[in-house]
């Protein structure tokens, strides 16, 4: 396969993490590398991993979509916590509403917590 410039630079981002993370070698000579990286991408812990490898899928004109990030949408809000995203559960906030009418609530680091 032919790779464009932004795409071996991407490529080369990769490497590194990859290797770290599944103790896998991206090999650019590779002819199923793209089919190697939609396999590796969802179970990616790191972020900017899954970023790139997304990144690089929609390059090659084969756009891949995360599981995880369509259920973070549809069951979960997301709240940012010293810096980082996190997926808190929608149940939780009515729970934080109730309490809240009983005349009293106390905060703790942003979080409605029950007495």
């Amino acid at each position: 396969m032919m790779y464009s410039p932004e795409m071996l630079h991407r490529l080369q981002q990769l490497r590194s993490r990859i290797y770290a993370e599944f103790g896998v070698r991206i090999r650019l000579a590779d002819p199923g590398l793209l089919d190697q990286l939609a396999e590796l991408g969802p179970s990616s812990r790191d972020p900017f991993a899954r970023k790139t490898i997304a990144e690089v899928m929609s390059l090659a004109g084969r756009p891949l979509l995360f599981k995880d990030e369509k259920e973070v949408a549809e069951g979960y809000k997301e709240i940012t916590y010293r810096g980082r995203k996190l997926g808190v559960a929608r149940e939780a906030a009515p729970a934080a509403e109730a309490s809240s009418s009983t005349g009293t609530k106390r905060v703790y680091r942003g979080q409605v917590v029950n007495k």
